[in-house]
């Protein structure tokens, strides 16, 4: 049957008229109109439905089937996923007929998450409960007014060549690919950097896990003796909440020094550039397994630390975790070039 179009006086006389009871002939004598019976039908199912006889327009861009899933169930979804995002297919679904009594199959939830709540599953990011978002906004605000120039950053970091072997191996398709552990009892060794706005301000490599007589012997002769006095460049030592970093002598030793002393709010690793600067180098030593049958390993370390973060790195890792930098030209060629070997060291640790 050819569609045809009603106006909507029309289509409201017609179902006032069968409201009242008269015949669909009378009806359609009466308004001069050749109404079919499923145009009848489809009105009074409106009218029913809807207390309407003129579909709203938007209801007309729905194509296909109707969906399984109402504006309820949708709102449903979307709650729970954001207060468990790690529930399985199976474990929505049941949530789902628990509260509305609404029973998808398993294949049905996944595209309905996919196509029509734009909700896909990815790697997720581990936050510690006891992260304090007020806390991370009080000393951003608290350092929006310092310039970067006075603030340096220190951590330390575990290198192990067993960790540093290529996670991806190649062989003929069918086959599995394995990588060669060249030593049985690979060293430890740990790496405790300090980073300026300018570069790398200190450094020391040891071939044991770092405690607290460690850390306060590497403030006091290596890093303190090249900071200066607040204010000034060089003259606020930032780092996280580790025991070994509320020593009994740090503050003692950093006040001595005129060095102001400032800790991170807990489990915001993402306000320490030196984070990143980690990253980098064991991407580098990762890409050329330097470690493996070293003479000297501590002595790689350390060229490779100084070698991958320059200043340039340093300026951008600062300006990246937000800190109150001086304007930079993007168009400096030394700045882009250390931006595109930031980029291929990440794309390097993602296909790794």
């Amino acid at each position: 049957m050819v569609f045809r179009q009603y106006e909507a006086t029309i289509k409201v006389a017609t179902v006032r008229m069968s409201l009242q009871n008269h015949s669909r002939d009378f009806i359609r004598q009466s308004l001069g109109q050749t109404i079919s019976r499923q145009s009848f039908d489809r009105w009074l199912t409106l009218f029913h439905e809807t207390q309407r006889v003129v579909r709203n327009p938007e209801e007309y861009n729905l194509r296909g089937r109707r969906r399984l899933l109402s504006n309820e169930d949708r709102d449903f979804m979307i709650d729970l996923v954001r207060l468990e995002p790690g529930l399985f297919l199976d474990e929505m679904r049941e949530r789902l007929f628990d509260s509305n009594g609404t029973l998808l199959g398993v294949s049905t939830l996944q595209r309905t998450l996919v196509d029509h709540l734009r909700i896909t599953l990815k790697k997720a990011d581990t936050v510690n409960s006891r992260k304090s978002l007020r806390m991370k906004f009080n000393f951003i605000a608290e350092m929006a007014n310092v310039p970067a120039e006075f603030l340096v950053f220190t951590d330390e970091s575990a290198i192990c060549s067993r960790d540093l072997l290529r996670r991806s191996s190649r062989s003929i398709r069918g086959t599995g690919a394995s990588r060669v552990q060249r030593e049985s009892n690979p060293r430890s060794f740990s790496l405790i950097p300090a980073i300026s706005y300018y570069g790398v301000l200190a450094l020391t490599v040891l071939e044991h896990t770092v405690k607290c007589e460690d850390f306060e012997h590497f403030l006091e002769w290596s890093l303190l003796p090249r900071m200066n006095r607040y204010p000034g460049p060089n003259s606020t030592l930032v780092m996280d909440n580790a025991r070994i970093h509320k020593g009994p002598r740090v503050a003692r030793l950093c006040h001595r020094a005129g060095v102001k002393l400032v800790y991170l709010p807990p489990y915001c690793p993402e306000l320490n550039p030196i984070e990143m600067c980690f990253s980098q180098v064991k991407s580098s030593l990762r890409r050329t397994q330097a470690l493996v049958l070293a003479q000297d390993p501590s002595w790689v370390i350390r060229e490779t630390t100084h070698n991958i973060v320059s200043p340039t790195l340093c300026r951008e890792l600062y300006r990246h975790a937000g800190y109150n930098c001086p304007p930079a030209s993007d168009t400096d060629p030394e700045v882009i070039t250390e931006i595109i070997d930031i980029e291929e060291n990440e794309d390097l640790n993602q296909a790794a």
